[in-house]
């Protein structure tokens, strides 16, 4: 490893005495920077300035018009006669139009409601996703961090047992092929170093995709933290609650309505419009010609009408609008049973999750302190010849694997808990303050105590 990049790692490694909420740090970063998060805002406010103006369509429509005209005109009179008419006009109108029956604008408008409520819901479930996906990366990159320290400690151990083996040669308590079966696992652990190096630089970068900065802080998990069963303990209630709170069914459930609207809208293409329109206007105009004098017109008019447009036919193309509605409301129909389908089945995966994730992390912690013994005794073996030093390198290839294990499978735990509140539409920023209520070990430890 190059002095930069093992002096970076070893910053990383440093565990933060300040573990004040950095998980909700990075999460409130993310927030301000991620980019998934900002258009998913866009899309909503998008959407719902759209409601308003589908609903303009009913309210009252207030227009003014001016004209200011100059013209002239050649005349032919008979008996043979030509004048030159000099015309000028000045006129101001306004009109007010007020719908009293438009079926087409009162579901468009209808649609654009459902679709507001749809890109809102949208928008929440990007602010869901984005906790799940900062807490992800984070974890990412504290399992790396404890990949690199245990890569770290199984090198260091593979070289003193190279050492040993190598002593133990010279003196004639051991066959070339010890020091050769531990060189052999030394260059190993050296390369799965630089590979651990490489998977904690991939993490810091997946954070600071996320949250825009580069200062993620390693703070470990506490080496006690409390392994709870999802909280009722029956998957149907928590099913339950997902069919009832989940955000993509409701997104979809919006998204079908909306449909719904917009066929009702395509069908409202064949009835007939009612508008009331009121018009106020006045004109001066002018007149001359030669011999004819000035005449000088000055008109005030106010016009009230009602105006019933029937359509009669428009070619098929509202018929048309009408079979291109049904079929997206019918792909927005089996969008719903989809989404319910699979809510349901992340619902059921996430809740064995969390009660699998209880019990692996018990029996990766066993696994851990029984690797433990057994390195120990091969060790004490391999001083009174009962075991040989391969023995020795094996078991602590197997102490290190059970030592990532277990400190990755804490971390999926606390994933599955989060993901069960998630299918349920129950995930909270204050999920993510108790998670980091569990950071702030002292000092990294491979083991719980």
């Amino acid at each position: 490893m190059t002095k930069p990049l093992c002096a970076l790692a070893l910053a990383l490694l440093v565990p933060s005495l300040a573990s004040a909420n950095e998980l909700t740090r990075i999460y409130q970063l993310a927030v301000d920077n991620d980019t998934q998060l900002r258009a998913a805002q866009g899309a909503r406010d998008a959407a719902i300035a759209a409601n308003p103006r589908a609903r303009g369509a009913l309210l009252p429509q207030i227009s003014g018009q001016a004209l200011v005209e100059e013209g002239q005109a050649d005349v032919t009179e008979k008996p043979a006669a030509e004048i030159t008419v000099d015309t000028e006009r000045q006129s101001f109108g306004i009109e007010l139009r007020q719908a009293l029956f438009d079926a087409a604008a009162w579901n468009r408008w209808q649609s654009a409601g459902r679709q507001a409520a749809a890109a809102h819901a949208n928008y929440v479930i990007a602010e869901q996703a984005l906790a799940l996906r900062v807490t992800e990366a984070y974890f990412n990159l504290l399992a790396a961090a404890d990949s690199v320290r245990f890569a770290d400690a199984e090198k260091k151990a593979v070289e003193r047992q190279l050492e040993l083996a190598k002593k133990r040669f010279e003196v004639g308590l051991s066959a070339i092929t010890d020091v050769q079966e531990a060189q052999a696992r030394y260059d190993l652990t050296v390369a799965q170093m630089i590979e651990a190096e490489q998977v904690l630089m991939n993490a810091q970068v997946a954070v600071s995709e996320i949250t825009g900065a580069s200062d993620a802080r390693i703070v470990p998990l506490k080496d006690e933290i409390p392994l709870l069963g999802p909280d009722p303990d029956n998957v149907n209630d928590w099913l339950k609650t997902a069919s009832e709170n989940n955000l993509n069914i409701r997104v979809a459930k919006a998204n079908a309505e909306a449909a719904g609207q917009d066929v009702d809208a395509a069908w409202a293409g064949h009835y007939p419009t009612l508008y009331f329109v009121g018009t106020k206007g006045i004109s001066e105009s002018t007149e001359s010609a030669p011999g004819a004098g000035v005449v000088d017109r000055d008109v005030d008019a106010t016009n009230l009408q009602v105006l019933l447009n029937v359509p009669i036919f428009a070619g098929g193309s509202t018929q048309a609008a009408v079979s291109a509605a049904r079929g997206t409301r019918d792909q927005r129909i089996a969008e719903l049973e989809g989404r319910k389908r699979e809510t349901e089945r992340s619902t059921r995966n996430a809740y064995q999750g969390v009660i699998a994730g209880v019990s692996r992390v018990k029996a990766l912690r066993q696994a851990v302190l029984s690797n433990t013994t057994a390195l120990e005794a091969s060790e004490v073996g391999l001083e009174v010849g009962a075991r040989t030093a391969v023995d020795v390198l094996n078991a602590q290839r197997e102490l290190y694997r059970a030592q990532r294990d277990y400190s990755r499978s804490r971390y999926d735990y606390l994933l599955n808990v989060l993901r069960l509140k998630n299918a349920a539409g129950q995930l909270l920023p204050k999920d993510l303050n108790e998670i980091d209520s569990l950071l702030g070990a002292e000092q990294a430890s491979a083991v719980a105590g």
